[in-house]
């Protein structure tokens, strides 16, 4: 049986570094990109060299992505997994404080970098070949947005739409596209965020607590594995019951 290998993109946020670690618990290779921080990638590679790999993929630049997945293939001839588990800082600011540049970046890097991957995947799927595309999103897509975060929950939505899409256009290639709706998580992304709406958000929660990247890491590895094979187009809240659906 030849080894999968999964593609695991942001694999340098809280929440792509655990996923990876949940991962190579089913056996499978992972490929972890990164942008600008390295340093925990790499002490991952070298706590297990023969399970970890490390590639710079900068999802705002086109070429940067299509070399990362080229590279990628012509190392371990296949990609098997696709996780999209990436996203730029966000911070509190209403609508009328924001410009568009910054709903751009939010859509460039959660959409088009996404739409890049799969179009130099494209070989792949013509093929037929089974690659299992999961999508971190918010559990803002599923009910009530909160406010102060109109430009990442619109990219949020619109990576949603797209995943959808996929879903309805290239399961016919044997591929499989479903997506986690993690609540607040304890992550980097918060460190601009004022401790108090944390604070908040952990008492109303019904676990009185946020998510920790375990959480969600764990639901994504059920997802990949052999066990989720008839899963598709679903999308998954991991949210403490905060939100119901």
């Amino acid at each position: 049986m030849n080894e999968k290998i999964a593609l695991v993109i942001g694999g340098s946020g809280d929440i792509g570094l655990e996923t990876a670690k949940s991962i190579a618990k089913q056996g499978i290779k992972v490929c972890l990109t990164f942008n600008k921080n390295e340093l925990k990638l790499k002490e991952l590679r070298k706590s297990n060299p023969e399970n970890y790999f490390i590639y710079k993929m900068d999802l705002l630049d086109d070429q940067s992505i299509k070399d990362a997945i080229s590279r990628i293939i012509q190392e371990h001839h296949t990609i098997d997994i696709v996780v999209h588990c990436v996203s730029p800082r966000i911070a509190n600011k209403q609508i009328l404080d924001l410009c568009w540049e910054e709903f751009q970046e939010q859509i460039d890097v959660q959409i088009k970098g996404l739409f890049t991957v799969v179009q130099s995947l494209s070989g792949l799927i013509k093929s037929n070949h089974r690659i299992k595309f999961i999508a971190v999103l918010t559990e803002a897509c599923l009910g009530k947005p909160p406010t102060e975060l109109s430009y990442y929950i619109t990219a949020k939505y619109g990576l949603m739409g797209f995943m959808k899409s996929m879903c309805s256009e290239l399961t016919a290639n044997n591929c499989t596209f479903n997506m986690v709706s993690p609540g607040m998580v304890e992550t980097k992304l918060l460190d601009n965020m004022h401790s108090k709406i944390k604070e908040v958000a952990s008492f109303k929660n019904p676990m009185k607590r946020i998510a920790q990247p375990t959480d969600v890491a764990e639901i994504i590895a059920y997802l990949i594995s052999e066990k989720a094979n008839y899963l598709n187009g679903v999308n998954i809240p991991v949210n403490g019951g905060n939100i119901l659906i």
